[in-house]
């Protein structure tokens, strides 16, 4: 049986969080970091690759999908990026950076993380040093969707609270 994932909730109750899309790569979550998935996150992106062209048509080829993974070690895969740095997956609507591998789960009705890989989930939450405990990453006031509580809370924002409970964090009742 799986250890119960701790929280570090004096951290996370300092920030707001909510994804709204990113106005510019340079605040954009999508641009900063190097994304791997594994072979079950891959497999679970390729079928939906149809509804994620839509909204990134460079996707789509003449042969069919472009091979947008790069595979960097036995079993894990880097996702490629545009000229920018932003991720092949971000799309703008709206002016707005988002992630066509989250407005697809979203469209079509599916759970959280169905798509979308474990690591974008996460962010700006990340995993202690010992992978026990969630806690605010480094840079979670990195992108346009954080920013710091001017007032203290006991409360959670909603989307960290969704990532919390999605990889099994511990929330006091």
């Amino acid at each position: 049986m799986n250890q119960p994932v701790g929280v570090d909730l004096k951290a996370i109750r300092t920030i707001d969080h909510e994804c709204v899309g990113c106005s510019t790569a340079a605040k954009s979550c999508c641009a900063k970091y190097d994304v791997c998935v594994t072979d079950a996150e891959l497999k679970r992106i390729i079928p939906v690759l149809p509804e994620i062209s839509k909204l990134c048509p460079h996707l789509k080829t003449e042969e069919g999908y472009a091979n947008v993974f790069e595979e960097v070690e036995k079993g894990f895969y880097s996702i490629d990026t545009h000229d920018d740095g932003l991720c092949v997956f971000a799309h703008k609507t709206d002016g707005l950076i988002r992630c066509s591998l989250h407005t697809v789960e979203k469209n079509l009705g599916l759970p959280l993380g169905s798509v979308k890989p474990s690591v974008c989930i996460l962010f700006p939450l990340t995993f202690s040093e010992a992978g026990n405990v969630l806690t605010l990453h480094d840079d979670a006031l990195g992108c346009d969707c954080s920013s710091l509580r001017q007032k203290p809370s006991n409360l959670v924002s909603p989307e960290l609270l969704a990532t919390i409970r999605h990889f099994g964090g511990e929330m006091p009742v």
